[in-house]
């Protein structure tokens, strides 16, 4: 299968629907989205202030649901599409966060921080959009400190051939045409049934996460098997 567009210029897809984002995201996702980032948030390493990365960070939903972790100081939020952040920060401002979430415009295959710098680095239905996905881990592990946890949510296909049947359908029947109704746009969600099922899962992706470097990396099977947690610490 042929992606509409190079995932090098995903951000530019992102930037065009920013503004409805959230909402299209709550309807396809169910809500289900919520129960995935407090899943997430549940799998942080266990110690105190702890500064947290986040990349694709988007709108900044899950910097938020990170912060509200009375473990959590800080957290940094990265992403690609500058719309997305506009939006983000709006919603700081908001909620009088900004002050505890920053959010900048950055790549999650060339990070701009310092090796061994957070606690914890998240990336929710990010990776799959990355051209170089073995990079993106490799700094990941790089910007952590020893001891700290990389954890990346990522869309999967139900292993039951029943679910898989039907999930199936769902993304490649019924999602395109919502997603084109609510975004506006006219191939914004024609391609996500053909990331996911190229996209590596399962004990697939937790090979590539100990390959980067990563140690007792594993993974939980969320919601029938749509959706992975996915986790590795730095030795």
């Amino acid at each position: 299968m042929t992606l509409p567009y190079a995932k090098s210029d995903s951000y530019k897809i992102f930037n065009s629907i920013a503004g409805r984002y959230d909402l299209i995201n709550t309807v396809l996702s169910l809500g289900l989205h919520r129960i995935w980032r407090k899943e997430l948030r549940l799998k942080l390493p266990a110690h105190n202030e702890q500064i947290v990365l986040d990349l694709a960070t988007g709108t900044a939903d899950v910097a938020i649901e990170l912060i509200r972790d009375p473990r959590i100081t800080k957290v940094v939020g990265v992403d690609m599409s500058e719309g997305m952040i506009a939006i983000g920060q709006s919603k700081l401002r908001k909620l009088q966060l900004t002050n505890r979430i920053q959010l900048q415009v950055g790549d999650a295959q060339k990070l701009t921080y310092t090796s061994d710098q957070f606690d914890a680095a998240t990336m929710s239905f990010g990776i799959r959009n990355v051209p170089d996905v073995d990079a993106c881990l490799r700094e990941i592990y790089r910007v952590l400190k020893p001891g700290g946890r990389g954890l990346v949510l990522e869309f999967a296909l139900p292993k039951s051939s029943v679910m898989r049947a039907l999930h199936l359908f769902y993304l490649r029947k019924i999602l395109p045409i919502v997603g084109r109704i609510l975004s506006g746009h006219g191939t914004a969600y024609t391609y996500l049934n053909q990331t996911i099922e190229e996209f590596p899962y399962g004990e697939n992706f937790v090979a590539l996460m100990r390959n980067a470097g990563f140690k007792n990396a594993n993974h939980r099977v969320l919601t029938f098997g749509i959706v992975n947690l996915y986790w590795g610490d730095k030795a």
